[in-house]
Order: C-alpha cells, then structure tokens, then sequence
C-alpha cells in the first residue's frame, strides 16, 4: 500500500484503499487501532483503541496530543502491516482480525466467532481479516482492515 499522506490533501480511494483524514482526540501512536472520537464538533475524530474489539481503523501516522497535528490519515479499508498479540489467539491466513487493545491485534477465536460476527448479534468486534499467518506472537503480518458489521 503506498502512503501518499501529507502529498493529498483530502481523503485517498486509491488502490483499493480509503484513508480519511481525521482529528486526533489525544495522543495516537502511528499503526494504532483506533475507534470514533467525539471531542471534534462536526469533525471525523479519533482515539485510541479502548477495549479489545472495539477498533473500527488503523492511524498511519501519530499524533502528539489532541489537535497535534491538526489531521493524522486513517486506513478505515485496505492493507496494512500489523503487529500480532498475545491472546491466545492463533492468526491464521484467512481468519478474522479485531484489535487487542491498542496497537496490537488477535484472530476471533471459540465461541466469540457466531457471536462478534452475527447480523443480528449487536455490535460486531471483526476488524478485517489476517491476509498472512503469524508464527508467533509478535509477528508482523499483513492485515486486510474492512469493518463490515
């Protein structure tokens, strides 16, 4: 995936890829997961990831606090590189990602699966899906990043 951030000025749909730019709610580390902010009135905003599952993008570049710098880009759809957790979770190629906590991430395992991916079973944590497999924690594999529920 190219990075074409800070050269565009607006939102990228190239290459398969939608990446917004958002406001930051506080400090956001570049490959965080992040979740939807609300300190930006009419604004996109985000912060960092709170709970497992609940990541909806990965933040491409950092932001320092709230506002700093004004917009940081979002991959909300494509590929990126990612670092896998400890969980618990084996990350298989073809398995169902969501975010452990904050930069890192973990495959949807056991009974979590009908659950976390039903239609009708509320909010759903599936972040994407592993396009590689780890062969241990830690690993960097490549994540296909597309909230679908």
């Amino acid at each position: 995936m190219a990075d074409f951030w800070p050269q565009e000025t607006g939102a990228i749909f190239d290459a398969g890829s939608y990446i917004l730019p958002c406001y930051p709610d506080d400090t956001i580390s570049e490959l965080s997961s992040v979740k939807v902010g609300t300190t930006a009135s009419g604004r996109i905003s985000v912060t960092v990831s709170a709970a497992m599952g609940d990541g909806i993008g990965v933040a491409l570049k950092a932001a320092t606090s709230a506002g700093v710098p004004s917009r940081i880009p979002v991959l909300f759809y494509g590929a990126v590189k990612v670092t896998t957790s400890g969980t618990g979770y084996n990350a298989f190629a073809g398995s169902y990602a969501m975010n452990s906590i904050t930069t890192t991430f973990c495959a949807l395992g056991g009974a979590q699966d009908f659950a976390d991916l039903s239609v009708g079973g509320g909010a759903s944590h599936h972040m994407g899906m592993f396009l590689q497999t780890a062969a241990s924690v830690g690993d960097s594999v490549v994540l296909l990043v597309g909230k679908c529920i």
